[in-house]
């Protein structure tokens, strides 16, 4: 499922970018049956990112709001918190004063002049996310966060005492090395890229964080020892 953030500076602009959207949804223009849109203002999705909340995939902004706030920085927000999402710049004007470079984004347009634009660009990143090139990232969920890993940095993934614990290779002493969440890993596996492998009932690898294996079992670099579960005999020649 594909999560676009729709945010203007009042209710009615985003209620018109938002219809904009559906209304090409119900032509089939957009993929409905895997998208869904949420209308937030500048103060509900700086919450959503205070609060570890904020997981869009596509995020479509004005560039001016009031009180001389404005879509640039909020954009880099969002380019921290969560890196994988695609950010758009939909705008009734470009301010001379802002350098919409200094931050992430896929597109800038205007409003009136841009709409098939606007439309014709979701949906081709719709289509990207739908497809193996966005597993880059995964969402995990605990706690009520929401954490965005980048899938290259998660060595193994493994059942412990009912919880999902993500085993990354981070090396930094004031980063996380481990999270939780509870999910089933036949759910997980399916938003990993190709070089996930699972080895038992409890345990998924990263082929490019194994040190050594045998039939038996796979010891990661951080030397961990996965066993590889009976019904998970064929892994090794996944591995090899």
């Amino acid at each position: 499922m594909v999560k676009i953030g729709v945010c203007d500076v009042n209710e009615d602009e985003t209620r018109r970018t938002v219809y904009l959207l559906e209304s090409q949804m119900r032509n089939g223009v957009i993929d409905k049956d895997n998208v869904t849109i949420v209308s937030h203002s500048l103060e509900s999705v700086m919450l959503d990112l205070d609060d570890q909340k904020f997981d869009y995939d596509i995020f479509i902004t004005e560039l001016s709001f009031y009180n001389g706030r404005n879509g640039v920085e909020l954009a880099k927000r969002i380019n921290k918190a969560a890196p994988s999402c695609n950010i758009i710049f939909y705008t009734n004007k470009i301010p001379n004063e802002l350098d919409i470079y200094e931050s992430r984004h896929v597109n800038c347009m205007l409003k009136g002049r841009h709409d098939g634009r606007l439309v014709m660009t979701t949906g081709r990143l719709i289509e990207t996310l739908m497809s193996e090139k966005s597993k880059a990232f995964i969402k995990i969920r605990f706690d009520r966060n929401i954490i965005i890993l980048d899938c290259q940095e998660i060595m193994y993934i493994k059942i412990e005492n009912r919880v999902t614990k993500f085993y990354t290779a981070r090396t930094e002493e004031n980063e996380n090395r481990v999270f939780c969440e509870y999910r089933p890993l036949s759910e997980i596996i399916k938003e990993l890229p190709d070089n996930f492998v699972r080895c038992s009932a409890s345990a998924v690898v990263n082929k490019n964080h194994i040190k050594q294996y045998n039939h038996q079992t796979v010891t990661m670099m951080d030397g961990a020892v996965i066993k590889i579960g009976r019904r998970y005999g064929d892994v090794v020649l996944v591995i090899s």
